[in-house]
């Protein structure tokens, strides 16, 4: 009963082939190249994303382009990494942290993902050096990395908040544009 158990939820998620159930770190490998130092995320990747939470949104973006950047910079597998993510609680806030897990790995399945509330939004990623099946443990656990949302961003994004979701879906397409330093100090 358990391996059939174990074998259910490890099968890739029918709506996203890059992300898997239980985590799988080579179903992400598409994700960790996907935001080149500063540069876009991918088409593929948004769409990807997208069907993972359910909209294309700026929010999401923003988590998309940290949770990536992060898994980059500290060569770190999904098992390898915590995120704690800080924002308000409530919908367009935590759409950032569907972005985070998404991008990062780090889920609420492992442990390894946690949301704080706070005013602003910004994202811690630690580097514990932990392993799980399968996955090599680097040296430089304890490396964080931090990104805060930019004053000016957080106010454009309050500003532009009409257009329903094709209003969303828009200005998630130009945040994934933009360089990662012009959203976030890092």
């Amino acid at each position: 009963m358990k391996s059939a158990l174990r074998s259910r939820r490890c099968r890739p998620v029918a709506q996203s082939r890059v992300t898997s159930q239980c985590g799988n770190a080579r179903s992400l490998r598409g994700i960790t190249g996907a935001d080149r130092e500063g540069g876009s995320l991918t088409p593929n990747v948004l769409k990807q994303a997208a069907a993972f939470h359910g909209h294309l949104g700026p929010w999401l973006v923003l988590g998309l382009k940290a949770g990536a950047h992060a898994r980059r910079k500290l060569t770190a597998s999904p098992f390898e990494l915590n995120a704690r993510v800080f924002c308000p609680a409530g919908t367009p806030y935590t759409c950032f942290v569907d972005g985070v897990q998404f991008s990062s790995g780090c889920t609420m399945g492992k442990g390894n993902i946690s949301h704080v509330r706070a005013k602003g939004c910004r994202v811690e990623f630690t580097r514990t050096g932990a392993s799980h099946k399968g996955t090599k443990v680097q040296s430089g656990s304890g490396t964080m990395l931090r990104f805060a949302l930019r004053s000016e961003v957080w106010d454009e994004l309050h500003s532009r908040s009409g257009g329903g979701m094709s209003g969303a879906a828009r200005l998630g397409r130009e945040f994934a544009r933009r360089p990662l330093e012009a959203l976030f100090s890092v």
